[in-house]
């Protein structure tokens, strides 16, 4: 898919840029933008608005609905084109390459800087069980109006908060830059821990119970770790990935997040390396001072 915009990319004009950017800022206020309102938003005449919603729409970054008025919202594709186009002006990527995984929410691609160097780039995709995402995670504050759009930059923000948080004191990987729902994030060489045969499940799940507690002395609890979050690296080490949901260990379910944490990884050593430990015994050295 962002290969296909990329070639799109190449076609667009920084007044399309502008519109695409009118019709973002303008869904603060509206689900579908009412096209005669676009003109204000993108300081241009009403024919210079119609002719760039017209190739906008031709290459899928704006929808358009006829009801009452005529409006446009943004796709998930001019979403991506945004922040995509804040990032390259900003010379933190060069070119996007190949899909290299798909989040629950999310999509992963690699992609090149201007030296080479690989990065990886995260799609935060929260729009697709919004619903579900509004009730039940914690990072939407009071916001009374909250669409996809929002929902998706509010985790890339959480994420990289994390990220920020932790890195150099726990494995997790390196972040780069934001925009909107779009993360870059240095390569992590391994494989997800759930992908992987391990010759050594002992001193695997001892690293990643060392690297949950480095989180904890930073007072980070992950809140959704599964064997699908944890890296196995071609080092030996363990990293720590997608961390949206996390929470401060002063919130009030902080406890509960933790031992369901460990009970999920617990209960995947178990299922298939046949090792056993006590969640408790586990917590109890997360939150152990050393």
């Amino acid at each position: 898919m962002l290969q296909d915009i990329a070639r799109e990319f190449r076609d667009l004009e920084r007044y399309d840029f502008r519109v695409l950017t009118a019709v973002e800022t303008a869904m603060r206020f509206f689900d579908w933008v009412p096209v005669d309102d676009l003109p204000s938003y993108a300081r241009l005449p009403q024919e210079e608005v119609d002719y760039r919603i017209g190739r906008l729409s031709k290459h899928k970054l704006v929808q358009r609905k006829t009801a009452h008025y005529v409006g446009y919202k943004l796709t998930f594709t001019g979403y991506d084109v945004l922040g995509i186009e804040a990032l390259v002006r900003r010379n933190v990527i060069e070119s996007i390459g190949s899909k290299v995984g798909v989040g629950k929410e999310s999509d992963i691609y690699d992609a090149e800087r201007e030296n080479g160097e690989i990065v990886i780039v995260k799609f935060h995709r929260e729009g697709t069980t919004f619903r579900h995402v509004k009730r039940s995670r914690g990072y939407f504050g009071q916001a009374e109006r909250c669409s996809w759009m929002l929902a998706s930059r509010l985790a890339a923000e959480r994420e990289y908060e994390a990220l920020t948080s932790l890195y150099g004191s726990v494995v997790v990987p390196k972040p780069i830059a934001h925009n909107r729902h779009v993360i870059v994030m240095g390569f992590l060489n391994g494989r997800e821990m759930g992908n992987t045969a391990l010759g050594n499940p002992v001193t695997v799940l001892a690293n990643v119970m060392l690297q949950i507690k480095s989180a904890y002395g930073r007072g980070v609890v992950h809140a959704d770790l599964s064997e699908y979050n944890v890296i196995v690296c071609a080092d030996g080490e363990v990293a720590l990935i997608d961390w949206p949901q996390w929470v401060h260990i002063s919130h009030p379910n902080a406890d509960e997040l933790l031992y369901r944490d460990v009970t999920n990884l617990l209960s995947y050593f178990a299922r298939k390396y046949q090792v056993t430990k006590r969640t408790e015994d586990l917590v109890a050295y997360v939150k152990q001072r050393d």
